[in-house]
């Protein structure tokens, strides 16, 4: 009798083990594929914010030339302006009107530089990048808050097992 329910007690423990490794196995497996999945979005999103950046600081370099050209505009419409101040007082009416049409025309292309550089610093595209960064950045802590989690989970199935090991023996 004894000898039976040894039997029985040791075919209800492997049965037991035979399942809880089964079980394991699938939430190991799953949890895996999870964190393979993550771990590929996460290097997407990286890729992606990355390229955004390179975009913003592209348009940044862009801004910065623009402005540069307007300095330069403003110092050769100055220096301009200093040389017609001289020929007014030096030279004839004929080359006097012709140094003020392209003075009026300078301004007129320095003013158009100014259109150009405000639209680029004002530009929805750049703040759309900027808000676009700042939603993948967001994503990728979601993301490594779940991988976090995951490992978490891991780890506590690890525990399980060790302690479905201890009570094997």
């Amino acid at each position: 009798m004894l000898k039976e329910i040894s039997k029985k007690l040791a075919l209800k423990k492997t049965f037991f083990s035979t399942q809880l490794d089964g079980f394991f196995n699938a939430i190991t497996q799953e949890y895996q594929e999870l964190i393979y999945q993550k771990d590929l979005e996460n290097s997407q999103l990286i890729t992606k914010c990355e390229k955004l950046e390179q975009d913003v600081q592209n348009l940044v370099n862009i801004k910065n030339d623009l402005i540069k050209e307007l300095e330069i505009e403003k110092k050769l419409t100055a220096s301009l302006q200093n040389e017609l101040h001289l020929l007014r007082e030096n030279s004839n009416a004929g080359l006097n009107n012709d140094l003020i049409l392209e003075n009026e025309k300078l301004k007129q292309e320095i003013q158009d530089l100014k259109a150009k550089t405000q639209t680029i610093v004002e530009n929805e595209d750049v703040q759309k990048l900027k808000q676009r960064i700042k939603h993948l950045q967001e994503f990728i802590a979601k993301g490594g808050a779940a991988y976090g989690e995951s490992i978490i989970s891991q780890k506590s199935e690890k525990i399980i097992k060790e302690i479905s090991e201890e009570l094997k023996k």
